[in-house]
């Protein structure tokens, strides 16, 4: 994947100009020093990769002319991460490195135990910029949905096959239960101090399996990066 990477929401289409604002076009004039009539990639994170050339840069913004446009299937399969608030570093490499790995759905919730429970507008567009970058970094076409949920007790509908990190003893490993059959996996991770007890009765109410991931109690970021790691490997079986 080439570095010239941007990113732009809208739909492409090949022969129209586009400009880039905002983050976007610090990053092309600031930081890659990208100047006019050099090529770059688009995407814009719902399965379209474009080709453009910069026709003119101005004070906040650049001009692109859209060449060749390559369009992606999305995944036939949804992996959801249903993960309860942590701390903002900690969160944010969840996200950073939960888009490497293939995670189609975030859900932010909080939890009894979690230290944070909302966040500022400033602080949502900060976690969306992490997931756009991480998207171009890695060479994704699709980008991540980020979803603010209630607590647990309000979660109407979860899908049908899903698991949360149990720390008990006598749970079952994950791959004991995986399903490869299923369209969706659905996985829920505590925060830093665990679900409380009462969480895990919810969870269990609301048909999610618990589920180990390691012999070790793994912290929550951790404890993230290995279920989706894993859904990879079980995915490739």
């Amino acid at each position: 994947m080439p570095a010239e990477r941007f990113y732009s929401p809208n739909p492409l289409q090949q022969g129209e100009e586009v400009f880039l604002t905002d983050l976007e076009f610090h990053h092309l004039v600031n930081v890659m020093r990208i100047r006019e009539n050099e090529c770059i990639e688009i995407v814009n994170g719902n399965g379209q990769l474009a080709t453009a050339t910069v026709k003119r840069i101005e004070k906040k913004r650049a001009l692109l002319h859209v060449d060749l446009i390559k369009t992606e299937i999305a995944p036939v399969h949804s992996l959801i991460l249903a993960q309860a608030v942590p701390r903002t570093n900690r969160l944010e490499f969840i996200l950073e490195k939960g888009t490497e790995l293939g995670v189609t759905e975030i859900w932010l919730f909080p939890s009894a135990r979690s230290e944070k429970r909302s966040f500022t507008e400033h602080q949502i567009e900060r976690l969306n910029a992490i997931l756009i970058a991480a998207m171009k970094q890695c060479g994704r076409l699709f980008l991540p949905k980020l979803l603010f949920m209630p607590m647990i007790k309000e979660w109407k509908e979860v899908p049908q096959r899903a698991y949360f990190g149990d720390t008990s003893p006598d749970a079952p490993l994950f791959l004991d239960l995986w399903d490869k059959k299923s369209a969706t996996t659905f996985f829920c991770i505590g925060p830093e101090s665990g679900f409380s007890e009462e969480e895990i009765l919810l969870l269990r109410s609301k048909n999610l399996m618990g589920v180990k991931l390691h012999s070790n109690i793994l912290r929550t970021d951790t404890a993230a990066l290995t279920a989706l790691s894993l859904v990879s490997h079980f995915k490739s079986l």
